[in-house]
Formats: C-alpha cells, sequence, structure tokens
C-alpha cells in the first residue's frame, strides 16, 4: 500500500523536475488535482450543491472520512497521469512535451508510454544519414552550443557569418507542420514563433542535435575556404573517424545538391497559390527574400493577386471624351530656388534634374481612365522591364497601399479621386512623348536623337530663344556653349 501511494508522489516529482515549469506553478498544479479529486470522491452522485463556476479554495486541507487527511497520494493513479499529460500538451512546448511525458511514466505499470495527443513529430528530429547522431557516448555528446564554438575556434569565419549560419538554422528548424515559419530578424538573426508557439522564442538549443550535425556539415562546403575544410571536419565530428567524416560529407553534399535542383525545377514552374497554406507560404518567402516586415509582404501578395485580374488587353487609345473632363494634375517638386531631382520614366531607379527629360505640359488633359491606366500598370510591370517598386518609386509620392487600393478597383471612373491614378498618367504620358512603348528596355546611357530633339523644343518654347545648356552640360569638365554634336 505504502509502495502505491509513493508512486504518485514519485510521478509528481518527475513532473516537476522535467518540466521545466516553475515550482510555483507545479505545487499550484498539485493541489488543484487534489482539491478536484476530493470534490470528486466526496460530492457523490448528487452534485446540486455543487457550483461549477465557484472556484476551489486551495488554501485548506481536505480529509476523508477516517479524519485523516487528503493527498496526493489518494489521487487514482490514472487520474493523475491523465491531469498531467493535458497539462503537459498545454504548457510544454512541443518539441519537449512528448520527451517529458516519457521521463514522467517511466516503468509505470497499467500506463500508456506514449502520449495521445495528435501532433506530427518534428521531422528534423530524425537523423537523415547515418552519422547524424554523434556516436561518442551520451554524457560525452557535444551540445549544439559547443557544437558551434569549436566550429568559430576552428573556421576563424567573421561573426556576421557565424550569426548568419547560426540564425538560418535555427529559423528552418522553426518551421510548423503546416509548411510556414517563425518570423526572423535580419539584423540579429532572432526566431520567434513558429512550431514552439506564435510568441515563443527559437533558439539553438531547441534544434535537434541531429539537424544541427547535418546543418555545420553543409556549412563546410559554402562558407569554409576548399583548404581548411578537412580539418574544420575533423575538429567539429571528433566522434567519427576520418572515412566516416568524407563519408558524410558526401552524402550531405549530395543532398544539398538535390534540394537545389528540386528548388530549382519548382521556381521555373512558379505555381499560383491555389490554398491559403501556399498562400501563406508565398508571403513568407517574399519576406525573407526581400527582408522586410510581414505587413509589407503581404501588401506585395496583394498586389500580384491584383494585378491577375486586371483585364490589359482593353484598348489603350487615347478617349477624346475623357479628355474632356479636365482634371488637376501633379506639378513637378519645386523648391525656392530650382526643382529637386526627380525619378527617371526612362530608367528604373534613376534621378534626373529638371529639364533632363520631357515634361507633360501644365495644360494637358488626362486624356485616359482609370481602367486604361490599370492595364498600363499591369504590361509595364509584368511584360516591360519595370519592378512594382520601382513604378511606385518613381511616382514620388503613393504609398504601396494606396497603389492596391488604386488597383483593387473597377470601371473607367473608379479611382479617379486617387493620387495614384493622375500621378501614373503622367508617368506614362511622359513615356509616350519620349517615344517609349510600355514593354520598351531603358535606352542606353546616351540619350537618343530624338530625346535631345524634344528637349531643345521644349527649351525654346519655355524661353523663347536658345537652349540654355543642362546642368548635366554645366558640369563637365571643359564645358563650352558650342551646341553638342548629339
Amino acid at each position: 500500500m505504502t509502495c502505491r501511494n509513493n508512486r504518485q508522489n514519485e510521478i509528481y516529482d518527475r513532473f516537476k523536475r522535467h518540466s521545466g515549469l516553475s515550482s510555483d506553478h507545479v505545487d499550484l498544479f498539485r493541489d488543484c488535482i487534489v482539491a478536484t479529486e476530493h470534490e470528486n470522491q466526496w460530492s457523490g452522485s448528487d452534485d446540486s450543491d455543487i457550483d461549477d463556476e465557484d472556484e476551489l479554495d486551495l488554501g485548506v486541507k481536505r480529509y476523508k472520512a477516517d479524519g485523516s487527511e487528503f493527498t496526493l497520494a489518494d489521487v487514482p493513479l490514472r487520474s493523475l497521469v491523465e491531469a498531467i499529460e493535458a497539462h503537459i500538451k498545454m504548457y510544454v512546448g512541443e518539441h519537449r512535451r512528448t520527451e517529458v511525458y516519457k521521463l514522467v511514466v517511466e516503468g509505470v505499470h497499467g500506463i500508456k508510454q506514449t502520449p495521445q495527443w495528435d501532433r506530427v513529430d518534428n521531422p528534423r528530429a530524425k537523423p537523415q544519414t547515418p552519422f547524424s547522431e554523434s556516436r561518442a557516448p551520451p554524457k560525452f555528446r557535444q551540445p549544439n552550443h559547443l557544437l558551434f564554438e569549436t566550429f568559430q575556434a576552428v573556421a576563424k569565419v567573421s561573426p556576421e557569418t557565424l550569426a548568419r549560419i547560426r540564425g538560418m538554422i535555427v529559423w528552418r528548424d522553426s518551421q510548423r507542420s503546416n509548411g510556414t515559419w517563425g518570423a526572423i530578424n535580419w539584423d540579429t538573426f532572432k526566431v520567434t514563433g513558429g512550431r514552439l508557439g506564435p510568441t515563443e522564442e527559437h533558439t539553438l538549443a531547441d534544434v535537434p542535435n541531429c539537424y544541427v550535425r547535418d546543418c555545420l556539415m553543409a556549412s563546410t562546403f559554402t562558407c569554409i575556404d576548399k583548404e581548411k575544410r578537412d580539418l574544420v571536419r575533423e575538429e567539429v565530428f571528433s566522434d567519427l573517424t576520418l572515412s566516416q567524416i568524407k563519408e558524410y560529407a558526401e552524402i550531405i553534399e549530395g543532398m544539398e545538391h538535390e534540394a537545389q535542383t528540386h528548388g530549382s525545377a519548382k521556381a521555373k514552374k512558379r505555381p499560383k497559390p491555389s490554398k491559403a497554406v501556399d498562400r501563406a507560404r508565398s508571403v513568407r518567402e517574399i519576406q525573407y527574400r526581400r527582408k522586410i516586415s510581414p505587413q509589407e509582404a503581404e501588401c506585395i501578395m496583394k498586389q500580384e493577386e491584383l494585378l491577375d485580374v486586371i483585364d490589359s488587353t482593353i484598348n489603350l487609345a487615347p478617349d477624346p471624351s475623357f479628355a474632356a473632363r479636365r482634371m488637376k494634375r501633379p506639378q513637378p517638386h519645386q523648391t525656392l530656388f530650382s526643382s529637386r531631382p526627380r525619378y527617371s520614366v526612362l530608367k528604373p531607379g534613376a534621378l534626373i534634374e529638371e529639364g533632363d527629360e520631357v515634361s507633360v505640359p501644365s495644360d494637358s488633359d488626362i486624356d485616359r481612365d482609370c481602367d486604361q491606366v490599370r492595364a498600363m500598370i499591369k504590361i509595364l510591370v509584368r511584360e516591360g522591364h519595370w519592378t512594382m517598386e520601382q513604378f511606385t518609386r518613381a511616382l514620388e509620392g503613393p504609398r504601396r497601399q494606396q497603389i492596391s487600393n488604386f488597383l483593387e478597383k473597377r470601371g473607367p471612373l473608379q479611382g479617379k479621386q486617387s493620387q495614384v491614378f493622375p500621378l501614373s498618367w503622367d508617368f506614362f504620358k511622359r513615356r509616350e512623348l519620349l517615344g517609349l512603348e510600355l514593354t520598351a528596355p531603358p535606352p542606353k546611357p546616351k540619350l537618343g536623337r530624338e530625346v535631345q530633339a524634344l528637349r531643345g523644343v521644349q527649351s525654346a518654347g519655355r524661353h523663347r530663344g536658345t537652349k540654355r545648356p543642362s546642368l548635366d552640360d554645366l558640369r563637365r569638365p571643359g564645358h563650352s556653349s558650342k551646341k553638342s554634336k548629339y
């Protein structure tokens, strides 16, 4: 009898020792179990006097019918284990809860040694090669942080490179069963969220040791000079013989090559996300590839989806009936003394001075409707040589969300109040005046004769005389007032 009663206390002590929870937390949990079981046993089948909403008084002792104290030893073993199992599932990290449960119930007869919760084990915890797990005796095996210390000491890589290797290992291990990852800070490589929970910090200690070993072996190919690789491998994987290290390296190299080949094949197909999981994965890939916030990645994904449904086959010819409606157009940004540089409509991302490219006359009417402008944006970024980021920057004003709101609308007049509409029209009109099609590539560094002629006509129209030298001419060494041969 004494042995049976001691079993409950032994299981509780194991749970307290291995769960990683605070002593106060576990002690409160024990008191709740005792109080709940006492109520279940002594309230009888008639529970009319028990209010389920009343909190149990955990600060008092409870007694059995014989006057002795009701303790944890009086809680049925199966009830205790079921309560501990539910508590582990709720409060212990996913990567540890199976291990904790097995340590708690090890050797207890009549209790299942495998937990019943429905989850997928971390696939990275399964060794992928015969050498992924250390072959040293358990007490001599190097934990993750010592593996990294050894790698750093012998590899002599920069702190930035080491932080990147470490961060990418942790981030990849944060992958959830639905294919999404935690969030990574690209400055500190700190990972938050993922398979451990939405707010949990994911650290190197949370990564399976066999996965860390595989990743470090892979890093010797990408981050270590060829003449130093053998030395680094011998120090980091000191539990293996030279022939085993060589075989281990060949296996990992083959796995990396296969993964890259498979990834390249998938990238060429570029299937459009059709499910919520695929869309979330695409958004996350955009976030980490461009090193932007989740909100920005979501906005970029939304813009791509909006461009997909825009009809780019409509007639893009100027509409005289629409041109009759005079609308306020944006004017060039000017300071007190001069105009500041603006973005080119010829070369993505290039800054130009006032007069370097043609401007639309201020008395011009907007001669295309909103649907036409949206179609021109789609053609420019999908079939031309511009990205949406470059186009947004060239508009000099609207934010990405404002452009998304404009692209989302349908109808010739829907979106005319947005500043995106006149700014986009001005952008395309300037390209049109320069004789560039929507899909035309950026011109070569030297401007063509046609562009120079347009600049000359505009200069003469504004100043009623000979064209004044441009800023480029004034800055050129050995400048003279003679007309350029171009």
